[in-house]
């Protein structure tokens, strides 16, 4: 049997090279750009717009790396396909069916085909005449409970001769609350052949093993818990060889976020790029002494230099009194919502 593999899921302006290269260098087995609409790629002039280059940047030492293409059109998503591929950067082309935002499902993109197989399988079938590279599929479990198409679909996948689905066990409905239906991402992931990796509900290393045993997938796709835990994968791994994982101290998320910070300011403005890592600051800090006081400082900083400035002199006040682990005490409430 094939070892299990634990990927870096697809999100929406988070999944760019700066961060996936983190990812993989903490053991992610694969990764997923965010969305390329295929509206726009299809229609582009040959000269990619900045958007569009930023988007697919990808850095040497990532790993297995598919392009994730979102549309409804499938004239539009095999010539978005043909263009990716040409493009020679990509390992693999991914259909999104699973993305629930309100905007995507309102062009009909996203999980909105889920409510429509037939077309579904028009754009599977127009994605994989159209590039030699493998086709993956991502989707949800349907629409709502009353439309649980993911069986259909992902059997459809397997006879067009997708390498892979990744199966998030919640339906568009649901969105990222309640219970991921564990026993049907197993049931789904049994009754074909192609792998299927489980995504929806991981918070922790453990989770995301516990997960994998209970739905007997191929592997895990974890999205926003790898935001706050970047290094989710090293202890994924960790776990499996049997050894412990602890909590990471201070001075490995400063250099985790400075480095972060340089590859962003790599292939982005700089003061983009800067604004960009107080979200991540928001998610790596939080139990650390002085950290609001920093999230309040990085809001006039705008240079990458200032930036590690700041990171350095917190940094080091920590270190001066041995306070580098972060206490349970100054977490803010509800820290893991990450579904």
């Amino acid at each position: 049997m094939a070892e299990p593999k634990f990927l870096l899921a697809p999100m929406d302006g988070m999944t760019r090279a700066s961060f996936r290269l983190v990812c993989f260098e903490y053991g992610a087995d694969g990764a997923t750009t965010e969305m390329i609409q295929s509206l726009a790629l299809g229609r582009a002039k040959k000269k990619l717009s900045n958007t569009f280059a930023e988007t697919m940047v990808r850095y040497p030492g990532e790993g297995f790396l598919a392009a994730q293409l979102i549309g409804s059109v499938p004239a539009m998503m095999a010539e978005s396909a043909r263009r990716l591929t040409a493009m020679g950067r990509f390992d693999a082309i991914d259909i999104n069916m699973g993305c629930p935002a309100r905007k995507v499902v309102g062009s009909g993109n996203g999980s909105a085909l889920l409510k429509t197989p037939e077309k579904a399988v028009e754009v599977m079938k127009a994605v994989r005449d159209a590039t030699p590279l493998p086709v993956q599929l991502k989707l949800r479990l349907g629409w709502d409970e009353g439309s649980i198409t993911a069986p259909e679909l992902v059997r459809e996948a397997e006879t067009l001769g997708f390498s892979s689905v990744t199966l998030h066990g919640r339906t568009r409905t649901q969105m990222y609350k309640g219970p991921v239906d564990v026993a049907k991402i197993r049931e789904i992931a049994e009754s074909v052949s192609i792998p299927v990796y489980a995504n929806g509900g991981v918070t922790c290393a453990r989770d995301a093993l516990d997960f994998l045993e209970q739905t007997n997938a191929a592997g895990v796709a974890i999205g926003r818990a790898a935001l706050k835990q970047p290094w989710i994968f090293d202890d994924i791994h960790r776990l499996r060889r049997g050894e412990p994982v602890s909590e990471r101290l201070a001075p490995e998320r400063v250099a985790l976020l400075e480095r972060l910070a340089a590859l962003a300011c790599g292939h982005r403005p700089e003061k983009v790029a800067v604004s960009e890592m107080r979200k991540f600051c928001g998610w790596l800090l939080p139990g650390f002494t002085g950290a609001d006081e920093v999230l309040a400082r990085l809001n006039d900083v705008v240079t990458l230099d200032g930036f590690n400035r700041l990171m350095d002199g917190w940094l080091e006040g920590l270190m001066r009194e041995g306070d580098v682990h972060p206490r349970a005490e100054l977490l803010p409430k509800q820290t893991l919502d990450t579904v």
